[in-house]
């Protein structure tokens, strides 16, 4: 009956034991978890588990891969913006309506899951999509400033090495909250607090050094 699940549908039952794998890494953590503890889960043999995943590090790959997908959707929203066809107004607005408090948002869902992923990944997976976060995030802000200045709201521009460090700085902030072994369950008020207000101090310092609003003949006022 078990062969028969296998060879009914291969990506259904490749979700139900994906489902079954991250069902016990939650229970019972990523170390203490076997081969043998999520097929049981699964309704299936130890032995036919591995005619669709390798081991339990392929299984947490692929379940950092879709959770992390589902952070990145939130990032998506960068790609394409024309801030060209903003009112001034609205491209103001834009500055504190960051996509980290997106993903921060998100993150409230799927605590407990984001933290057993990020303490127990060798670096891969987080290297990946930290690549992908960063390149969005600088493409985006860089395009940003640029149009700042070029309307005459900001007296500067950062440079692209400026804006990938601040990037990687957000970037930061947000594993440090997933790390965090007091947010284990859920991300507790104090670093609720501690998240905005240093996303805050971040972007009025931007916002003081580049004179954001200041016109030349006020800029001293």
């Amino acid at each position: 009956m078990e062969v028969a699940i296998i060879r009914g549908s291969t990506k259904e039952t490749r979700a139900a034991i994906l489902k079954s794998a991250m069902e016990v890494f939650l229970e019972v953590g990523y170390q203490e978890a076997s081969m043998r503890k999520i097929a049981a889960r699964a309704g299936i043999t130890a032995g036919a588990i591995y005619k669709h995943f390798s081991g339990k590090e392929e299984m947490f790959d692929e379940i950092f891969e879709e959770s992390g997908r589902k952070l990145m959707e939130v990032t998506e929203s960068m790609i394409g913006i024309d801030f060209t066809a903003m009112s001034d107004d609205e491209l103001l607005n834009v500055l504190y309506s960051r996509v980290s408090v997106q993903i921060f948002d998100m993150l409230e869902g799927d605590m407990q899951l984001f933290h057993m992923l990020l303490k127990n990944d060798s670096g891969k997976c987080l290297e990946k999509f930290r690549s992908i976060y960063i390149e969005r995030s600088a493409g985006f802000a860089i395009k940003y400033y640029d149009e700042l200045y070029k309307r005459g709201i900001a007296t500067r521009k950062l440079s692209e090495r400026t804006v990938y460090m601040l990037s990687l700085a957000e970037f930061s902030m947000v594993c440090e909250i997933i790390a965090d072994d007091t947010c284990q369950s859920e991300i507790t008020p104090e670093m609720k607090i501690a998240f905005m207000e240093a996303m805050n101090v971040l972007l009025h310092g931007i916002e003081a050094e580049l004179q954001i609003g200041k016109t030349p003949d006020n800029q001293d006022k």
